[in-house]
């Protein structure tokens, strides 16, 4: 069986030999560049340099050494962005979207310090804003990627955060928060403007590699540790109509799986995302309120996959034993596994200063009780 048999099985909510495990095939499912570094030094891999996309993140799109050694079923195709970020000379960076990135004092993550929508008002204060065109850059090394790996589950990545993550950005999140219930005429224009954009980017993508993608990745962070960023009714009148559209365009158009990221408590709103057609949900945030493992799959395991969850990467993957590590995993797949519908990989991307021996013992564990 090849891996992305393994995985489109595991979509179709049936059994395979094991469960399919993801290293990186999505930017919520690997690395950051340090550990990539330190585990290739630690096994004796062969080293074929670094892959970073996500500049803000500072996360790998994994060595294929990696991927082979722990036996990974999932193909990153990641775009790049328009063009790169422009170094505006103060130790700023500005990206493809507009918005101002400046370096963390840590050194290893950006974050956002300008925000090129943040004093619209109204509808026509959108109108001088224009997205960034797609160019050839964005696909560059894609297909031939694919076909390196054909025998993988081959994921487009790169899409971002567009009805929730994006529009916060542009804005500044608390301008788009108040917009939600305050300024509905401002947040419909701008949903309404990012959507055909975002119909456009798509087609552009699809008609250079769309016959290479099995799924199609699209995040949208709508949970803290303890609730929704929103209440349900607000998600459901001004968030989900245009996740709707846009899911049900790559849907209808393309044929392809729907993968949605979500990070935080979301249980109040998956029987809404299952209705709107997302086939797999990630990061499952198990150590969230609501999110526990075993009333997710009694409640929605029939109807979407769980891709993740597999250890909780807030206090166990970085601050456990390997005794820790072992024991949640074994526990999460026993729950997750039983009728397919389930991907594993850990919650989250392992961060700087994770244990080496955590990840081997999370990797170890899950070869030892993957098999159906």
């Amino acid at each position: 069986m090849t891996s992305k048999e393994r995985v489109m099985k595991a979509l179709n909510h049936e059994e395979a030999d094991r469960v399919p495990l993801d290293i990186g095939g999505i930017n919520n499912s690997c690395m950051h560049e340090q550990i990539e570094q330190a585990l290739k030094q630690k096994l004796g891999l062969e080293d074929h340099g670094s892959i970073v996309k996500a500049i803000w993140q500072g996360v790998v799109v994994p060595d294929d050494s990696i991927v082979e050694y722990f036996g990974g079923d999932t193909c990153s195709l990641y775009i790049n962005e328009a063009y790169p970020w422009t170094d505006n000379g103060d130790g700023t960076f500005t990206d493809m979207w507009g918005i101002g990135q400046k370096l963390n004092p840590d050194g290893f993550y950006y974050n956002m310090c300008s925000h090129p929508l943040e004093n619209a008002e109204d509808p026509e204060d959108l109108e001088a804003y224009n997205f960034p065109e797609p160019t050839e850059y964005m696909v560059e090394g894609l297909a031939e990627r694919a076909d390196a790996h054909a025998d993988k589950c081959c994921i487009l990545e790169g899409l971002r955060e567009p009805m929730f993550g994006l529009p916060s950005w542009l804005r500044r999140n608390q301008n788009f928060y108040m917009d939600l219930v305050a300024n509905e005429e401002l947040s419909d224009a701008l949903h309404e403007k990012i959507l055909t954009y975002y119909y456009r980017l798509i087609d552009f993508i699809m008609e250079r590699i769309g016959d290479k993608v099995d799924i199609v990745k699209f995040a949208d962070d709508m949970g803290t540790q303890n609730a929704l960023l929103m209440s349900p009714g607000t998600y459901r009148e001004r968030i989900k109509p245009y996740q709707a559209k846009l899911y049900g365009y790559v849907k209808e158009k393309y044929r392809k799986k729907i993968l949605l990221h979500s990070c935080g408590a979301i249980e109040p709103i998956i029987g809404d995302l299952i209705e709107i057609g997302v086939d797999a949900l990630n990061p499952v945030q198990i150590s969230a309120a609501g999110m526990e493992p075993e009333k997710l799959k009694k409640q929605y395991g029939s109807r979407i996959t769980f891709w993740g969850g597999g250890v909780d990467t807030q206090h166990c993957l970085n601050l456990g034993t390997v005794e820790d590590v072992r024991a949640q995993v074994k526990r999460n797949l026993e729950i997750f596994k039983p009728g397919g519908g389930y991907v594993f990989t850990q919650v989250h991307n392992i961060q700087p200063g994770v244990p080496l021996e955590n990840i081997l013992a999370m990797y170890e564990t899950f070869h030892e009780n993957c098999g159906y």
